[in-house]
């Protein structure tokens, strides 16, 4: 079988999932945004504040081009990986995509309750975080519907239930 791909908005347990997934599937599990910031020496917060989101989007695709290249891994990707067409075909060529798709107030909440949200999550904007997480969702969601072989809601659900529902679609797939 061929990759496994994660993607959704920030916030929703790309990470978690992906590092779970990837321990209960017995494969590699690897982080964009993480090889983003190993590459850049900076974290991704003061990668945009020097740079910019344009700069940001351009070594992200090229972190995307690499993963894809690699066969049989867990991929968490970042939220916005979606805005780029090549990251959807890329993506898409190379395995299978799972969309973890969380509603605003879950994204809210998940985003407010994490310590590290503001250090690992540049703003998208100047709008406050309510406004931005409704106007992200809603410039991003067609791409993640577009790009999605199946979506999860993680709304309400823990990671173990998150994981099990993912395993569960992947063994049917393979039938």
């Amino acid at each position: 079988m061929q990759n496994i791909n994660l993607i959704g908005y920030r916030g929703c347990g790309k990470t978690s999932v992906g590092c779970k997934l990837a321990e209960v599937l017995r494969r590699p599990f690897v982080d964009s945004d993480a090889i983003i910031v190993e590459r850049a020496t900076v974290s991704i917060v003061e990668f945009v504040a020097k740079w910019g989101w344009e700069r940001f989007r351009q070594l992200e695709k090229e972190v995307i081009r690499d993963c894809c290249r690699q066969d049989k891994i867990v991929l968490a990707t970042g939220g916005g990986v979606v805005l780029e067409h090549e990251n959807r075909r890329l993506l898409q060529e190379n395995g299978v995509t799972f969309w973890l798709q969380a509603n605003l107030e879950t994204t809210l909440e998940r985003l407010n309750s994490d310590p590290q949200s503001s250090f690992l999550r540049p703003p998208l904007s100047n709008l406050d975080r309510y406004d931005e997480i409704q106007t992200g969702l809603k410039e991003r969601e067609p791409f993640y519907l577009e790009l999605a072989d199946f979506i999860v809601s993680v709304d309400q659900r823990n990671m173990n239930e998150i994981v099990q529902q993912i395993v569960k679609i992947l063994d049917t797939v393979k039938r």
